[in-house]
């Protein structure tokens, strides 16, 4: 039996039309290329994962190259080696690169409050510090736009508690007038 001429055509429209769905979404989806940074890591085309150890509060930068539109998963496990305890954790992306941070989509073993300031800036926070000599694992979401390849950098710091910096900021001060004084 034959079917008439429209049912063929609208048939033929559909298969076409997800032929092009099915192209498009290959082609637009990318993959993490290389992934670069001073502190151990290992990454994969969906995602990466970094260990650190922070001998002291600085910040630390990771560049990570990814081709085409991408969105993949880091995962980042923090040892403080540092005296002071920490009561959050803030990740940056640089804002004059084209990546962001996808909304909605992180979490930490130890700050189940996760603030995304913006595209480009998530801060964790409590319930649970992090004293000296523990760890705690962030994850988070990358995207990049849809053409590229991209190069941006992340970077990662932890939030001191307010009392420790308090100190060490009085025990500065102690030292200037100490030294005004001789």
């Amino acid at each position: 039996m034959l079917m008439p001429k429209e049912e063929q055509m609208g048939k033929c429209k559909v298969f076409l039309a997800a032929i092009v769905v099915v192209l498009f979404n290959s082609m637009a989806h990318g993959e993490l290329v290389s992934f670069v940074t001073d502190e151990v890591s290992s990454w994969s085309p969906s995602g990466a994962v970094i260990s650190l150890g922070l001998p002291s509060v600085r910040p630390t930068d990771v560049t990570i190259q990814a081709e085409s539109h991408s969105t993949f998963t880091i995962t980042s496990t923090v040892t403080n080696e540092t005296s002071v305890t920490w009561i959050g954790y803030e990740v940056t992306l640089d804002p004059t690169e084209a990546a962001t941070f996808v909304p909605g989509w992180a979490g930490s073993t130890r700050f189940l409050t996760v603030n995304q300031i913006d595209d480009w800036t998530i801060r964790f926070l409590a319930p649970n510090d992090v004293p000296p000599g523990e760890l705690v694992t962030l994850q988070f979401k990358i995207d990049i736009p849809d053409d590229g390849p991209y190069t941006f950098s992340l970077t990662q710091h932890p939030i001191p508690e307010p009392a420790t910096v308090a100190l060490l900021g009085l025990g500065g001060l102690a030292l200037v007038m100490a030294r005004k004084h001789d």
